[in-house]
């Protein structure tokens, strides 16, 4: 549940969608996502890691630096140190995000940036979140029934990245999407709006 909102103050919000087909179901959420944040008075912040050929690829050098010097990964470290919030928009491919977005969470979501490890030298060190009192949001569609599948992606990101960063953080998946009418997924565009309205508030005068 979430907590600590924060009502009628201007946020900016990195929205990231990583989906490779046109005209899908994602593209569509984040679509109007973006247009119900926009209206909310927030700044918003898009990123098509499929549009912008992000490389998702983290090499030794870059590993054992703890650091990038790719100027496009710069950019995302910065934008998500700053942000108040994240929404990410994928499918689910075999109970995961596509390979590019995890690649993305690997090069982005960084010591510094994500999280620090507390300790001195040559000693043990303990988890330090950085993202505390940010928000995250995921919404992900699947063609996978309930029973289906374990519900491994809602545990991946709200306890393992955005959560282990400090972020309040909700997965919501669209289940069955294969199977699902025009009715069903209209009423989920307007979950999925409602839930932005509750996480991301009006701003004052928008």
């Amino acid at each position: 549940m979430l907590t600590n909102i924060v009502k009628n103050i201007a946020m900016t919000i990195v929205e990231v969608i990583c989906n490779p087909r046109p005209g899908s179901f994602n593209l569509a959420l984040s679509a109007q996502a973006r247009d119900t944040l926009d209206g909310l008075g927030h700044t918003v912040i898009l990123h098509d890691l499929y549009k912008e050929k992000f490389d998702p690829i983290m090499d030794a050098p870059e590993l054992a630096r703890s650091f990038s010097l790719d100027g496009q990964v710069q950019v995302y470290c910065r934008e998500l140190a700053a942000a108040d919030g994240v929404v990410i928009f994928h499918p689910d491919w075999w109970g995961q995000p596509p390979a590019l977005l995890k690649g993305w969470v690997d090069r982005v979501f960084r010591q510094g940036v994500a999280y620090d490890l507390d300790g001195d030298d040559y000693s043990p060190k303990s988890w330090k979140p950085l993202l505390t009192g940010k928000k995250g949001l995921v919404f992900c569609t699947s063609d996978t029934g309930d029973k289906e599948m374990p519900r491994t992606l809602e545990t991946l990101w709200t306890q393992c990245i955005l959560g282990r960063c400090g972020m309040n953080a909700a997965c919501h998946v669209m289940r069955d999407l294969r199977r699902t009418d025009p009715g069903v997924r209209r009423a989920w565009i307007s979950f999925m709006v409602h839930t932005l309205e509750e996480w991301f508030p009006r701003k004052q005068g928008a």
